[in-house]
């Protein structure tokens, strides 16, 4: 029996903002539970913002984080998935979205938590624990995952949307398109603003940092 999102999620309440807060209180309350947070109104989830959402959206546009709202540069109706879901639905649907991380809520909305692949794999047992699981999984019964999605989405519609979709239509990809981007690079001489603007301009998450010859 594979873990379910509620159990990985017992006692572990998500970081929780509201739209009105600014993004100075928002990255604050980010930075401390080093997690991207969940914006709710009136205990239902509106929004997520992430510390990518910070970067492109405000840092990179010379915004003022004291006085910029959470509602203008949040994701706003972010997919959820239901806490009943099993640790190896998610990481599908996290896979196949491209997600950093998934809001998770019960099917009348109350928000429940967020999980993120780490959340995941550690809430398995680790790393040897989840590949042990994930090995018994994929070589027991493919079809019997699928079918338990395909059950799922059908009695939770707002919530997996798209997954079963994007599975039955994922095309193979050439090994050519396996190959990694060439890196961005920045050096200890750029400033926060300039490697933000670039990450943002390229859509990318990371970049290595160099050392200039003298």
């Amino acid at each position: 029996m594979l873990p379910t999102l509620r159990s990985i999620l017992a006692h572990r309440p998500g970081t929780l903002i509201a739209p009105s807060d600014t993004i100075y209180q928002a990255s604050k309350k980010m930075a401390e539970h080093k997690k991207a947070a969940l914006v709710v109104q009136n205990d239902r989830l509106v929004g997520i913002l992430s510390f990518k959402d910070i970067m492109s959206r405000v840092i990179a546009k010379e915004l003022p984080p004291q006085t910029t709202p959470v509602s203008d540069v949040m994701t706003p109706s972010p997919d959820s998935m239901d806490p009943n879901s099993s640790v190896l639905e998610a990481l599908q649907l996290i896979h196949d979205q491209g997600f950093f991380s998934l809001p998770v809520c019960e099917a009348n909305g109350q928000v429940v938590g967020l999980v993120d692949v780490m959340d995941v794999i550690y809430g398995c047992g680790g790393v040897d624990e989840w590949r042990s699981i994930f090995d018994s999984t994929i070589v027991g019964d493919d079809e019997s995952i699928l079918s338990e999605v395909s059950v799922e989405q059908s009695m939770y519609p707002h919530s997996i949307q798209g997954h079963s979709a994007t599975s039955q239509q994922k095309k193979e990809k050439p090994v050519s398109k396996l190959r990694p981007r060439k890196p961005l690079l920045s050096s200890d001489d750029d400033s926060i603003l300039s490697v933000s603007q670039m990450l943002a301009n390229k859509r990318c998450d990371l970049c290595s940092w160099v050392k200039r010859p003298p």
